[in-house]
């Protein structure tokens, strides 16, 4: 990212804090006609990306090339142009397309790639050429995979101007509130409340065994949460918590695994759940409070399994808590000041969103009780009076955060306009049919593939858009429920962070750790099991979804949250003493019996149980023996 002085320094000022104020004034009384609020917010994010982010690396990252503000000038003509003429293309232009029209539909097409580039990186922008090349010249594609010809001004046509394409679905999602959670994530991290969480779970967790890592562990799944992004957050925490864990004997791989897998966590852990949690709910045409209500119990016995694991592996290796002195005390942590910037916010943003608002409504209260509880947090005249010349500061950060993700959404946009308009959607299904037949087991496990195949070279949002569309009427017909279908491709999209050999999340946190990359995804991949293994329970058992009856519900978690522990400990080879392998074994079997719904199941587990134990006491009783001795 570029680092601007002066005039240039003062625009990305003035633009960042606009995009803010544009988003936070339509979420507080009404956003404008559905093409112009687009307009508008494209226009702001890409000017923002194309002064900020540079096309290549330069030597002189503080001037900003003549090519650039063509690219500007270029994009806010196409979307004044939009603006201006919104009530032509909804939902499409049926008159005559002019040159004009045609001009700036393959400009703005370009530009669009040209920001996701330098946002995200090559893959999504090539993958976004390669189904547009497929839509212009698919025609002469023989057989199957072919489709019939498709005028390119038609192509435009739908693609520029109307509601579909580069200002269709996501972009619209993005436009609406997706924007405003993404301020409200960033205005409450930068005002304190990031801080906050972490001396809490210090002092929450850090007097304990595995404390370093259990900090580790909550701090960065809330982090995630907020920020959407498992790699940028492995970056802000892990700083933290890696040197953190490092300093107090935890091994470097062991250190940048916890960090991955927590990380990788958040974007599955409500409220917030990133941005895939508000693609899904737009999707599904559900309340978002359904969505987050049913990602509950999957998250917790996620978080559940990562936190024994950490116990499990600090007891194993007589791991020490964080020294004393080094706990911050209590009345440092629970102040006005600190515990207002932090509760009150998601104090709101919960009870607006169990009282049934609107997505902009929650965002946008939430973002606006962020702001004052952070200018009131120091009831001083002088402390209101700082923290006030502080918040075009937080507006600005805010807005570049915005401008972070857009382009990957435009892009998404155009892509799912594309599958569906070539046809190329049930094509793709086939082929899965084709490889899986009528196993549906089998199915599932290639989807799964599929989605992690995406997610290794997309963001988890990118992935999970793109794999939805393919098998999410697959998985439908196949009878299982449409927000499990949608939860499925979530869950490995995000696990392609942490599966080699492409797991970016695990390279960063080791790359902070300065640990062997690979030793450090298989702590990981020991860590999360859970991850690979929930999607395919509550697709087979809605009651992991909050769907069926209160018993049913509380039976299945109950055995699972067992059946979690159980599954840490034979991974990390301890329970009540050190495992050997046999013993490894018969926990790991347990744990896997006691996920599975089912009596049959759990009768087999219990069954287990007290061979273990006994094995176990045993064990303890000889070790115990021999110290006294």
């Amino acid at each position: 990212m570029r680092q601007l002085e002066g005039r240039w320094k003062r625009i990305v000022t003035i633009l960042a804090i606009g995009l803010t104020a544009f988003h936070l004034y339509t979420g507080l009384f009404a956003p404008l006609p559905c093409l112009q609020q687009r307009a508008v917010h494209i226009g702001l994010v890409f000017s923002l990306v194309f002064i900020l982010f540079p096309g290549r690396k330069m030597r002189q990252k503080s001037s900003i090339p003549w090519h650039d503000l063509l690219l500007i000038a270029l994009l806010l003509g196409s979307s004044v142009y939009i603006y201006t003429h919104y009530m032509h293309f909804w939902p499409f232009k049926t008159s005559p397309v002019t040159a004009v029209e045609l001009t700036l539909a393959v400009v703005t097409t370009i530009v669009v790639l040209e920001a996701a580039r330098r946002t995200i990186g090559w893959v999504f922008p090539i993958l976004t050429a390669i189904f547009l090349a497929y839509t212009l010249w698919g025609d002469h594609i023989p057989g199957q995979w072919g489709h019939a010809y498709i005028a390119p001004p038609m192509i435009l046509q739908y693609l520029y101007l109307s509601s579909n394409g580069i200002w269709g679905f996501l972009t619209g999602i993005s436009a609406r509130f997706l924007a405003l959670f993404l301020i409200f994530g960033s205005l409450l991290l930068t005002t304190g409340a990031g801080d906050t969480l972490i001396k809490l779970a210090i002092l929450g967790a850090g007097r304990f065994r595995g404390g370093p890592a259990k900090v580790a562990v909550v701090a960065s799944g809330f982090f995630a949460m907020l920020s959407g992004s498992a790699i940028a957050n492995v970056v802000t925490t892990g700083s933290f918590t890696i040197p953190m864990m490092k300093k107090l004997g935890y091994r470097r791989e062991f250190a940048g695994g916890v960090e991955a897998v927590s990380s990788c966590g958040g974007g599955i852990t409500p409220p917030v759940m990133g941005a895939s949690a508000f693609i899904m709910a737009e999707f599904l045409g559900i309340p978002y409070l359904k969505v987050i209500i049913a990602a509950a119990i999957p998250a917790s016995l996620y978080y559940l399994s990562v936190f024994t694991s950490v116990h499990f592996h600090s007891v194993k290796h007589h791991l020490v808590p964080i020294p004393r002195e080094e706990l911050p005390q209590a009345r440092e942590v629970f102040t006005w000041s600190r515990m207002m910037c932090f509760l009150l916010p998601i104090g709101v943003l919960l009870y607006t969103l169990f009282r049934g608002y609107s997505l902009p409504t929650v965002a946008t209260r939430t973002c606006l009780t962020v702001l004052v509880t952070y200018i009131f947090s120091d009831l001083s005249l002088r402390g209101m009076k700082e923290r006030l010349r502080d918040i075009p500061h937080h507006l600005e950060t805010a807005g570049v955060a915005v401008a972070r993700v857009v382009p990957i959404l435009v892009c998404a946009s155009i892509v799912l306009f594309l599958l569906g308009f070539t046809g190329l959607t049930p094509k793709l299904t086939a082929l899965i049919v084709g490889i899986a037949g009528a196993n549906v087991v089998l199915s599932l496990v290639v989807t799964a593939a599929l989605v992690m195949l995406l997610g290794c070279g997309l963001p988890v949002s990118a992935a999970y858009i793109l794999a939805i569309a393919v098998t999410g009427p697959l998985m439908i017909g196949w009878g299982i429920l449409p927000l499990a279908a949608h939860l499925f491709a979530v869950y490995f999209a995000i696990t392609a962070g942490i599966t080699p050999p492409i797991c970016a999340s695990t390279y960063v946190a080791s790359g902070i750790a300065q640990s062997n990359w690979l030793k450090t995804a298989w702590v990981a991949l020991r860590m999360a099991p859970l991850l690979y293994l929930m999607p395919f329970l509550f697709v087979s058992d809605a009651t992991f979804i909050m769907i069926g009856t209160p018993w049913a519900i509380l039976l299945n978690v109950g055995t699972a949250a067992i059946g979690v522990t159980a599954l840490a400990s034979g991974m990390w080879g301890y329970f009540l003493t050190e495992c050997n392998i046999p013993e490894r074994l018969a926990l790991i079997a347990l744990g896997i019996l006691l996920l599975i719904p089912g009596w049959q199941t759990d009768l087999l587990g219990v069954a287990l149980v007290p061979v273990i134990l006994v094995k176990q006491l045993r064990q303890r009783r000889k070790l115990s023996l021999g110290i006294q001795k």
